[in-house]
Formats: structure tokens, sequence, C-alpha cells
């Protein structure tokens, strides 16, 4: 699915590396005193030995001198460990080889890729919470421009924001080895309104179709506990984003007759409406039934059962203009 959004970072790593010591040109005094220990931080990620190159980023975070170019060195070093990482993928070792150095280069939350690969990983393995919570950490890295100062192609972007929903939804999903669970979405680190795949924009791309994880009952238009949680925090980003309109569009998965199907969708759709309107939210709202006629788009369904796909299609969607 994000097959785009964990490339090999190469010549990323190089790029980071020549920026690190781009910085370090920019202050020459400030240079001479850091400049031994960025030379050997920098031997230490050319020669691939990842232990003396974090080392060597532990020494600079606690220097007065030299902290101002923690997160650069920190940038070429998650750099090192996801290359390292998809090379190991690429010749379809275990996870339990690469795990380690994939948590690692998305502990620092500097590379948006480190966190996309580590979603992909962690879907994969059918923890679809963890993997949702890492497609958000990399939304989030996404946006913050001093951290990625070229903008992803639209492409990897929406192809994130959809991947965090489709995880929201089978971490909902009461099938799932995990069992049925709501995922927070992650805050926005500039201003601590949500963010992740309900950011109202991603570098200029605003996600046009949200897949609310809303869970009801079997067959009825009633709100699960999940459900009402994910209801909730929807109606938390309407009064946050405070849309001039809302157009809430229901689906169902196949199984059921189409007139049955098309009414059980429009019915859950106004449920959701009803509970937005009963807290406040006073916008017009636009409801509409699909049935099963409009079944979500998914490009890769390696690794997904029957259930999975059928829960990925029970769902609510909010439509922004």
């Amino acid at each position: 699915m994000l097959a785009p959004a964990i490339r090999s970072t190469l010549l990323a790593s190089a790029l980071l590396g020549a920026a690190l010591l781009a910085a370090a040109a920019l202050s020459p005094a400030l240079a001479a005193d850091c400049r031994p220990m960025i030379d050997e931080f920098n031997r230490a990620v050319d020669a691939g030995l990842e232990a003396v190159a974090q080392s060597q980023i532990d020494k600079i975070a606690v220097s007065a001198e030299c902290g101002r170019y923690q997160v650069p060195a920190q940038m070429r070093l998650a750099a090192l460990r996801l290359t390292t990482t998809q090379q190991l993928m690429a010749r379809g070792r275990p996870v339990g080889e690469y795990e380690r150095l994939l948590t690692a280069a998305e502990a620092a939350e500097v590379l948006w890729q480190a966190s996309a690969t580590l979603g992909e990983v962690r879907f994969g393995e059918r923890r679809f919470a963890d993997a949702a919570q890492a497609y958000d950490r990399a939304i989030e890295i996404i946006k913050n421009e001093t951290l990625t100062p070229a903008s992803p192609a639209k492409f990897d972007i929406e192809g994130l924001v959809e991947r965090a929903g489709q995880a929201r939804l089978l971490a909902a999903n009461p099938t799932t080895k995990e069992g049925p669970k709501f995922v927070r979405t992650a805050k926005d680190q500039r201003d601590g309104s949500l963010g992740g795949y309900y950011s109202r924009s991603v570098r200029g791309i605003t996600p046009r179709a949200i897949p609310v994880p809303v869970t009801f009952e079997y067959r009825a238009a009633t709100l699960t506990g999940i459900g009402e949680e994910a209801a909730r925090e929807l109606l938390e980003a309407l009064r946050e984003q405070r849309p001039a309109r809302l157009v809430l569009i229901g689906h169902t998965d196949v199984r059921g007759s189409a007139e049955f199907n098309l009414k059980l969708s429009r019915e859950r759709a106004d449920a959701v409406a009803s509970f937005l309107r009963r807290n406040g939210i006073n916008i017009p709202v636009e409801v509409e039934g699909k049935g099963a006629n409009e079944p979500m788009r998914l490009s890769d369904t390696s690794g997904l059962s029957q259930d999975d796909i059928y829960a990925l299609n029970r769902r609510v969607e909010w439509r922004r203009d």
C-alpha cells in the first residue's frame, strides 16, 4: 500500500549528512569547538557503526555549545538505521532481525519514513492500534517543516492518511486478535488540536474522506461503546475545525440484501448526526447512505481476512468540501 512511503533512504542519509556539515559551517567559531564531535559522529555513520554514532549523539545532546546539532544528527542516524532495516526487509528477513533498528530509528520522531515503515510493519503483524499511532506520527513529522523541509508527494501523504484510517477501523473490529480498541488520534504539535489523520491540512493537502471508526451493534444503528468514543472524537474535531456544513456518508459490507444495506447505512449515518446534534453541533448536516455500493478502495489486501474487508467497508465517512 505505502511502497512509495518506505523507499530506500540511502540518498536521504547522504543528504542529511551534508546538511549536518552545512549547519556546522554556518557558525565558524562554534563549529571549531564542535567539529571534532561532529566529525567523529559522521565517521561512525559512514562506517555503519550505529552504536558509536548514538554515543556521539548522547554527547552532542548534553553539550551547551553543540546541542543545536542534535536533531540533524538524529535524522542522519535514523536514516542509517532505516536504510539497514529496509535492506533486511527487501531480503525477506523476519521482523525480529530488524525490529530494534526500526524502533530506534522511529523513536526520535524526526524521520517520517521511519514512522511510516513502522506503521506498515505493525499493520502486517495485525497490531492495528500501534500501526494507527505510527502513521499519525509520520503525518505530524511531515507537517513539521523544520524536520521535513521538502514536502513528500501528494500520493504519499494521501496514502498515509488512508492507511491511518484503515488501521483505526480495524483496531475497532472485534475480530482482531487485540480485541476491539478505540485509538485516540495524535495531537497537532503546533497548537494541540487533533492532528494525524484528522488534520485540517497536511502540507497543503486536505484529506477529503475521513473514515470515522464508529462501530455499531450487529445489524443495528446503535453505537457501541467504542463507537461512542469515536463519535466524541469527531465532535472534538468539528468543534476545532468549524466547517460551514457537515456531510456524513454511511456504508455497509455486502452481506444482507441491497435494500436492507441501503437503509442500514443511512440509519447509521443518521445516528452519528443525531449524536453530534445532541452535543451541540448546529451546522447544516447532510446525511447519505450508500449501502454496499461504494466499498473502500484497497490497492493491497495482502494479509487481510474477509472479516477485515467487511470491517473496512462498514464505516461512516466525514466528507470534506
